[in-house]
């Protein structure tokens, strides 16, 4: 079965994939600036928060600041933060410790913990900077976060031990963190950066860097059909990428070889689960 989005436009690969290599990243402002808080903190060996809204780019973020890292010198390790309903930071613990290739205490947050500390003391001993990433993490309860600053804690010679970087959703993540009985876990963490979206003249070149990435020569979007992408998707580059896909496939299917007002209207219907309006309706 042929795949009609790549054969009608001859492409190499579908461009708005979430399974883009680092290279094929548009580096929008906000990106940027992220980007910049994440050196910063590596160099202070601290810890940094990253919020944004679901699909703002914070995975891409993060893997385009580890594929800047030499692995001779750093130790990468992430978990997801999944919404166990408990013990959702003893889970993310025991699940570093599995990476690492340690024993998992049975039921016990604490003995989890020391056993972590000894596998980074280890790394930090043999000349390795140890990074942990923890993703959705506006799964954690207050006391998950309670027992996470046990590793914020952690300093060998007045200094960090571990660069600690949290992502999550932003508005469930600062709700728990805004809480008083958590003031000490947010004067650990060294600060909390929020990742927008693009911004709306950002919108056309992200499109045009992604179809580049895909082995498209000829732009496909013109400018105020990605202006109109942007408004729609406000911005958020998951959306961007739908909706911009949806676009594609529309005009591949109608055999044209540009992104028109009818093709933009096609895949805004699909994607809102709503049926196209009648060209008298428009």
């Amino acid at each position: 079965m042929s795949d009609l989005v790549r054969d009608h436009f001859q492409l190499h690969r579908h461009p708005f994939t979430s399974e883009i290599d680092v290279e094929g990243f548009y580096p929008f402002q906000s990106f940027q600036q992220g980007l910049l808080r994440l050196d910063q903190s590596l160099y202070q060996r601290g810890s940094v928060l990253i919020v944004g809204e679901v699909g703002s780019g914070k995975t891409a973020l993060i893997r385009s600041f580890v594929n800047r890292l030499a692995p001779s010198s750093f130790e990468i390790r992430s978990q997801l933060v999944l919404a166990t309903g408990k013990n959702a930071a003893k889970a993310a613990v025991d699940g570093l410790l599995a990476e690492f290739g340690d024993t998992i205490p049975f039921n016990n947050a604490a003995r989890s913990l020391d056993a972590l500390k000894r596998c980074l003391r280890r790394l930090h001993e043999q000349g390795r900077q140890p990074i942990i990433i923890l993703d959705d993490v506006h799964h954690f309860k207050p006391a998950d976060w309670l027992i996470i600053k046990a590793l914020m804690n952690y300093e060998l010679d007045s200094r960090s031990l571990v660069v600690l970087v949290f992502m999550g959703a932003q508005d469930d993540t600062l709700q728990v963190l805004g809480l008083n009985s958590l003031q000490e876990v947010r004067d650990r963490i060294g600060l909390c950066y929020h990742l927008t979206g693009l911004k709306t003249n950002e919108v056309e070149k992200y499109l045009s860097q992604r179809l580049r990435w895909a082995g498209c020569k000829t732009p496909l979007f013109p400018g105020d059909i990605a202006e109109q992408i942007g408004r729609h998707s406000q911005g958020i580059p998951r959306r961007v990428n739908r909706l911009a896909g949806a676009c594609l496939l529309a005009a591949a299917s109608l055999k044209k070889e540009l992104i028109d007002q009818p093709c933009l209207a096609q895949a805004i219907s699909e994607m809102q689960f709503q049926a196209p309006k009648r060209e008298s309706e428009a």
